[in-house]
């Protein structure tokens, strides 16, 4: 098509000094027509394109395929094997592999890998090829103009072929971008690095959740079965009031007081019941898995163990664990590595304010016949320079440099909040472990007391309603015991966390802590994954 617009047979060469004016005119109307012709029909051509070929969304059948990806994604968590039962140990690191947040994190891991290495790679020269082929109707005669007389004369003769073929290939180095694209490789290394503390970060506080719902739903479940059995025992005293209200031996309202006491017990069991549903679910999401998934708790690992290993609270130095934390938290190292993102940024505005300097070789090749040498190669420097444009930059420069400094702040500000979040920490410690204390020495009181109810009870001195009111007051105190049993664990937990340690650190002697010693692996440690946990 683009052809038969422009080729045609041009005149004879024997007649180019006579109407030549009258030619030239002729042929420049048709060259013209033709172009106008070309660029329609083009413009035609792309407007049916993209009208036969406009975007449609099938938003039903999107979400249809999408769901059914993801369901089926689900449904093979629901047939995942898991060790049976899990230990604290294996609900942590099955959490660190399959939580969805974490997957998040590895992918986007990953993904700065890959960038890093891109602002790495930008830091090369450019290798450019091109070529060019065109053809043309005519050959490119020009006129001479006498500049003594102002006549103008048409030449006859040309130094270029209809058909024009070129090509070259050519090696760019600018200097100032490759400064540039150092930096910016050297940021995105940086980032990196930030991206990876934030991950451990991440880890530490998925391990405190995850150890948090794992002794909840221990416990409850030790609750439940303990309060079954005790209901177990009120309903044979109530079987037995019973049979003596039928005889008539004891009052009715003894009975009723027992059935009360009895319904007090069931309701509380259908209260842990849920309970117990709610948090295994909420540490089945932790997880990351699905809460069709079964899986068993280990409870041969007592919490009161853990409680016994604990330091106490007032062996702890408030100013030995500021330093820890100081040493410890990853927040803190990605607040020293944002520091060296600022300054390159400066870096890289003063270094945009000198003059771009680019060096250039090139092989080239043309086809025209009338060239005596049809290959060369070249060499050059080119230096640019917008001065108008120095005075932006500087005062982009003075305000990054100024963020250098509010980085420095913020930093500053950082380390006063981690400080005051291992005091907020020790104080709450030491709160829920006095106040375990207390509750655990309720509970034990409530036990004795049930246990010489039972004496008596069978020694006729006590009432079977009295003892399944201390059966309720047990419970109670039992419920209350364990409730603060968490949270006590919990304290001490977010303590350890507040100092950034990692969950494999969580059993060292907090007392024999070297306060001034950074993590060793702190350069090369990350997050769990997958293939190194399934080689473990």
């Amino acid at each position: 098509m683009w052809l038969e617009c422009y080729f045609y047979s041009p005149k004879s060469k024997t007649s180019i000094a006579r109407g030549v004016t009258n030619q030239f005119e002729f042929e420049d109307k048709k060259i013209r027509i033709n172009i106008r012709l070309a660029c329609m029909l083009l413009i035609m051509s792309v407007f049916s394109i993209g009208c036969s070929n406009q975007f449609k969304m099938d938003l039903t059948k999107q979400r249809h395929d999408n769901l059914a990806e993801d369901l089926k994604a689900i449904q093979a968590q629901e047939t995942m094997k898991f060790p049976d039962p899990l230990t604290l140990d294996e609900v942590i690191r099955v959490g660190l592999e399959n939580n969805l947040e974490m997957r998040i994190s590895r992918i986007m891991a990953e993904i700065e890998k890959d960038s890093a290495l891109a602002e790495k790679l930008g830091m090369l020269p450019d290798l450019s090829f091109s070529g060019n082929a065109s053809y043309r109707s005519n050959y490119a005669v020009s006129e001479y103009e006498d500049i003594y007389t102002g006549k103008k004369v048409l030449g006859s003769t040309t130094n270029s072929e209809k058909a024009t073929r070129i090509m070259d290939i050519r090696l760019s180095w600018n200097i100032l971008d490759f400064g540039l694209s150092y930096l910016r490789s050297r940021q995105a290394a940086v980032g990196l690095e930030i991206k990876r503390m934030e991950r451990i970060r991440q880890s530490q506080k998925l391990a405190l959740d995850l150890s948090n719902a794992y002794w909840k739903s221990v416990l409850t479940q030790k609750d439940l079965e303990r309060v079954r059995a005790i209901e177990s025992e009120a309903t044979e005293y109530k079987k037995k009031a019973d049979e003596l209200v039928a005889q008539k031996r004891i009052d009715p309202i003894v009975a009723r007081g027992i059935e009360k006491q009895l319904s007090d017990l069931s309701i509380t069991a259908n209260g842990l019941q849920s309970e117990m549903a709610s948090i295994r679910i909420e540490l089945g999401k932790l997880m990351g898995i699905s809460p069709f998934t079964r899986f068993d708790l280990a409870n041969e690992s007592t919490a009161e163990g853990f409680v016994e290993n604990m330091p106490e609270p007032s062996g702890l130095d408030p100013r030995r664990l500021e330093i820890v934390s100081l040493n410890n938290r990853p927040e803190l190292f990605s607040a020293d590595l944002e520091e060296k993102v600022r300054q390159d940024d400066a870096r890289s505005v003063l270094l945009s304010m000198f003059p771009s300097i680019r060096l250039d070789a090139a092989q080239n090749y043309d086809y025209n016949s009338f060239l005596a040498n049809n290959t060369w190669s070249s060499v050059g420097i080119s230096v640019a320079q917008n001065f108008l444009d120095i005075p932006s930059k500087y005062m982009s420069w003075k305000a990054k440099d100024k963020t250098v400094s509010m980085v420095k702040a913020q930093r500053l500000m950082l380390t006063a909040g981690v400080i005051a979040q291992v005091h907020i920490a020790l104080q709450d410690y030491r709160a829920k472990e006095k106040q375990f204390r207390l509750y655990n020495n309720a509970w034990l009181i409530a036990e004795d007391l049930l246990n010489m109810s039972r004496e008596r009870n069978k020694l006729g001195t006590v009432t079977d309603l009295q003892v399944t009111q201390r059966m309720m007051e047990t419970v109670v105190a039992k419920l209350q015991r364990d409730r603060s049993l968490t949270d006590v664990l919990n304290a001490y937990n977010m303590l350890l966390v507040t100092l950034g340690l990692d969950y494999g650190r969580w059993r060292e002697n907090l007392m024999e802590f070297d306060e001034h010693a950074v993590p060793a692996d702190i350069q090369t440690k990350d997050i769990v994954k997958p293939s190194e946990s399934k080689k473990d």
